[in-house]
This record gives structure tokens, sequence and C-alpha cells, in this order.
């Protein structure tokens, strides 16, 4: 591969890093892959904070990370770090995330999920029994008691918040990805 197209390949990573608005220019070399899957392309990882791009000078994977509020999206015209609301898959809609924070923690939640009536002395009591997901899956709500505020709490370096029916709470990467249907998108 001559100089120059070296030097015009990584123009054009420092281009697409900057059109994507990637401020980590101390990026490191991912240790998960030992070859690119794209020459020219970016491509995902199963945690959406983080892409990989294709170093041209040894053809060794380069890790990338999104920036806050975004994640590596690749799938239905889509190829970067989206902002979460913008997904066109694997998330809660915005309309969904609102009613679910508007409802909050004042007992009147619908969601069957997120609130528990008992009865105690002839009196209905309401009580918070499960967080729930926000947009961005990095973070999640949860309610510190009844007629509270909610408080927006995030999950572990490594992990996603899932919401569905069979799990609720912190899941590694690739179990979020599994949970939300979202293996293809990456």
């Amino acid at each position: 591969m001559s100089t120059l197209m070296m030097v015009m390949m990584m123009m054009m990573i420092m281009l697409m890093m900057l059109v994507l608005d990637v401020r980590d220019v101390n990026a490191s070399v991912a240790a998960t892959n030992r070859t690119c899957k794209h020459a020219t392309n970016m491509w995902g990882d199963p945690n959406p904070n983080i892409f990989y791009v294709c170093n041209a000078a040894d053809q060794t994977p380069l890790q990338l990370q999104c920036p806050q509020g975004r994640g590596f999206f690749n799938g239905h015209g889509h190829l970067g770090c989206l902002p979460y609301d913008q997904w066109p898959a694997c998330r809660l809609t915005t309309e969904q995330a609102s009613a679910q924070l508007v409802a909050g923690c004042d007992g009147q939640n619908n969601n069957t999920n997120n609130t528990n009536s008992s009865s105690r002395n002839g009196k209905q009591q309401k009580t918070i029994q499960q967080p729930w997901a926000s947009v961005d899956p990095n973070q999640f709500y949860m309610c510190p008691g009844v007629n509270a505020t909610p408080l927006l709490l995030s999950c572990a370096p490594g992990k996603g918040f899932v919401q569905t029916a069979q799990t609720v709470g912190c899941a590694d990467w690739p179990q979020w990805r599994r949970q939300m249907q979202c293996e293809a998108f990456f």
C-alpha cells in the first residue's frame, strides 16, 4: 500500500471521527478482534458505547467510544453513534419512557411491573417494586419511596438496563442485546 494511500485512509478515519463527534483521541487497540471486520468501514461491539475502525497502518481494529448519550447503531439505514432517543430499534420509545417518568413514584403508575397494591388495616398502600428503563440503556429510574422524585441511576460499567418479561435490571451487554432483540444492530 502506498504512503499516499495510507495517509488518505488515516485522514478519512479522522474525518469520520469528527463527523461522529468522537472526542477520545487516546483510543486503545481492541483486544476483542485480532483482525479488522471491515477495511474501510466501522463496526460495533455488543456494548453500544463502543465501536471500531480499522487501523490502516497495521490492519488492527482501533476501539473508539461514542460520545455520552449516544450509542453505535448499524441498521435501518444508520451507521454510527446515534443519540439513544433516535435509535430505530432496541429501545423504549420516547413516549413510553416519558409516560413511565410522569407516572413516577406517586403510586399511580399503571405499569404492573412497577407498582404493587396491598391492603393493610383496610387501607390501600402502594409500594414501588422495580426500577424502570430510561431511553439511554446505560441508565434507569428507581423510586426511593412512594410520592418521591424518581432517581436516575447508572448501571455499572459493562452493563445495560433491561426491562423485559424475563429480566429487569442491569445485565452484561451481550445479555442486553439478546433480551432487547438487538443482536443484529451492531
